[in-house]
């Protein structure tokens, strides 16, 4: 059975660069076109404050690195997004078992996550959110411990007995998060999402540690996977853009009076 190609065209030099790269690994699923109208999918920088206009144009899109804007994003089921580190396939693996043990005796979820450019906080805390809320589903409001422009945030919220704290910084790229309870505890350690440097979970119980194994596959070439799944009708659909809408209004709430980017 011949694997249907998918054509992939970019708002701009930006988006191509940072996309490019993935897309040039899977050449028998996408090919790169030059203009959008040529294209199944269109690649859109969500730091453009007119990026729901350009998705609105599109049949289907990937919105990259998106931000509060003014307009109505788009929510069709075609519409897709680029949260970064919430696609590697290791914590997509593991997340059932995660979620498992998040039961009453877990007393802190704590999660950091460092960039390497102080405009790319709000792309730390949107993966953060979007990693919280697959363990959690609703966590209510964040309360901001302390932010200040350019250099990082340290933000909690509460979900049932378990305190949420959720903290970003700049320096060398990368997301850890961890959980802490009575019987059982995990680890894990993420590399940036343009890199197949495997994650690193671990288990932690009465009886010792438990490492997974690793997967070398970088989140952004796992999530191209599954988006030409999703746009050939041979997976459900994942990454989509509506439901990462309440994170990305979450971030903008808490961090709009001390980035410059985020409106």
């Amino acid at each position: 059975m011949t694997t249907p190609l998918i054509g992939v065209a970019f708002d701009g030099p930006v988006t191509a660069a940072r996309h490019s790269p993935t897309l040039a690994g899977l050449p028998a699923r996408f090919r790169t076109v030059a203009e959008a109208p040529d294209a199944d999918i269109l690649v859109v920088d969500g730091t453009r404050p007119d990026w729901p206009a350009a998705c609105a144009k599109a049949d289907a899109v990937l919105v990259d690195r998106p931000r509060a804007a003014d307009g109505e994003p788009h929510r069709h089921a075609r519409a897709f997004v680029d949260l970064g580190y919430p696609a590697d396939p290791a914590w997509t693996a593991e997340l059932p078992r995660i979620k498992a043990c998040l039961d009453d005796t877990v007393s802190v979820v704590e999660s950091t996550v460092t960039v390497t450019d102080p405009d790319e906080l709000p792309d730390g805390l949107l993966s953060q959110l979007t990693m919280v809320r697959a363990l959690f589903g609703d966590i209510g409001a964040l309360t901001p411990s302390a932010v200040t422009a350019g250099r990082g945030y340290l933000l909690t919220a509460s979900v049932g007995t378990t305190v949420v704290s959720l903290s970003g910084t700049v320096g060398p790229a990368g997301l850890v998060l961890a959980t802490v309870g009575q019987a059982e505890r995990w680890h894990i350690s993420l590399h940036p999402p343009h890199t197949a440097r495997p994650a690193r979970l671990t288990r932690f119980t009465a009886s010792g540690r438990q490492a997974t194994r690793p997967v070398f596959e970088s989140p952004r070439r796992a999530l191209w996977r599954n988006i030409h799944a999703t746009l050939t009708g041979a997976g459900t659909g994942a990454h989509q853009l509506a439901a990462a809408l309440p994170d990305l209004a979450a971030a903008s709430s808490v961090l709009a009076d001390h980035h410059p980017l985020v409106r």
